[in-house]
């Protein structure tokens, strides 16, 4: 048997000088599919890479010409006062124990007395809560030591200092109060040292009379000092 075989890029043609099979014919037609079948992936494929191409071309180039997008908002630091005044001791005592004590009178001095925080400048005032001292001991009820003739000294601290602080001396003790310490800036937990002392104004006879008998306790004589910060 002879066959005639006509290639063409799409068509396949064969032509057979006797009768085929139904099994010759039918090996033929899978042939033909399979042919087609492999034509239609590789232009598939080729139909694949030239849109990948394209979109890889076209995403660069948007990328190139888009214009970034902006915006804005408004960042705001809000710093708030704050002022603290710490006293570092629960009880201040000025104790009369010698002849040079009544005749001179006392002072003492408290190291890192006060304690500031502070934003920004401040002022600490000091005054007492009431006009004078007075005594619990029902025997002095009719004496007390007049408050103003405490006097305040301020100084920098022993530790923690702050620098270019303004400091007063010799303050009386009022219930008006007064400037004692002034910072132009401000502090964290800044030390001030204080020194109380009490003058006898030349009487000796101040405080002689001002004590009676408790048993073996001194006669003691209390107001309350108030220590005020505020910004400035």
């Amino acid at each position: 048997m002879y066959f005639l075989i006509i290639a063409h890029p799409k068509t396949l043609h064969i032509f057979a000088t006797s009768k085929m099979t139904e099994t010759q014919i039918y090996k033929i037609s899978q042939h033909k599919r399979r042919i087609k079948t492999q034509i239609m992936k590789k232009r598939f494929l080729g139909l694949a890479l030239v849109l990948t191409a394209f979109a890889a071309n076209a995403q660069t180039a948007f990328a190139a010409n888009a214009q970034p997008e902006t915006d804005q908002v408004a960042l705001n630091v809000k710093l708030h006062p704050i002022q603290t005044i710490v006293v570092n001791a629960a009880n201040v005592d000025l104790e009369y124990k010698t002849k040079d004590d009544y005749a001179n009178g006392v002072t003492v001095s408290q190291g890192d007395h006060l304690t500031v925080y502070s934003t920004g400048g401040f002022t600490v005032n000091v005054k007492s809560e009431t006009p004078t001292l007075t005594s619990l001991l029902p025997a002095a009820a009719a004496k007390s030591i007049s408050s103003s003739d405490i006097l305040i000294t301020s100084a920098a601290g022993t530790t923690n200092s702050l620098a270019g602080a303004a400091y007063e001396t010799d303050v009386p003790l009022t219930t008006t109060g007064a400037q004692l310490i002034k910072s132009t800036t401000g502090g964290v937990n800044k030390n001030f040292n204080v020194t109380y002392s009490h003058k006898d104004n030349g009487d000796l006879d101040t405080f002689v009379n001002k004590y009676f008998k408790d048993g073996d306790n001194p006669t003691v004589y209390t107001t309350n000092v108030i220590y005020e910060i505020v910004a400035s």
